[in-house]
């Protein structure tokens, strides 16, 4: 009875260590999902950067432009960077993940940019700013359901005194 006993547990023990294994393995996956994300805006391929939506994506860019689906994203992508942002660099920061069931999760990056022009085709200052991600696992690969990105607003926010986000930005130089 004794050695029954033992035998569950260990099997309980067992599993949750496999479970375990399984959530880092997935979080790890997860957080490679900003590299992917850069690597892909580095070589101008909006191909390749679509690949890491969903084919039923909504992302809502800085601009607050909605885009539905991986075509219209990639579309949209592929004008942006061979036009005024055809030399801007992204270099991700800071990334935090928040799962929401085993196979879905929030995913918050902060970002840099710079080298980006205006519509009126004037070299931008850097800027920074953070993502929002709903990534979900489909297929075996982690794929951006929903993503919201945000222009970080530089300055004092009193409102803040004594609140610690969990993402920090770091100073920007701006050129005069």
């Amino acid at each position: 009875m004794k050695q029954g006993l033992r035998d569950v547990l260990l099997a309980f023990i067992a599993a949750g260590s496999g479970i375990r294994a399984q959530n880092d393995a997935d979080e790890a996956a997860v957080r490679k999902v900003p590299q992917a994300f850069a690597e892909a805006w580095a070589t101008r391929d909006a191909h390749q950067l679509a690949k890491t939506m969903a084919e039923d994506v909504d992302f809502v860019n800085v601009g607050a432009v909605w885009l539905h689906g991986r075509s219209d994203f990639e579309r949209y992508h592929a004008r942006l960077l061979s036009g005024r942002f055809g030399e801007a660099t992204l270099t991700p920061l800071e990334t935090a993940v928040r799962f929401l069931r085993p196979d879905l999760a929030v995913l918050h990056w902060s970002w840099r940019i710079q080298g980006d022009r205006g519509e009126d085709r004037m070299l931008r200052n850097p800027r920074l700013g953070m993502f929002t991600m709903i990534v979900e696992k489909r297929g075996g690969a982690w794929l951006v359901v929903v993503a919201q990105n945000t222009n970080q607003i530089a300055g004092p926010n009193p409102e803040l005194e004594g609140i610690k986000s969990p993402i920090t930005f770091p100073k920007v130089e701006e050129k005069p």
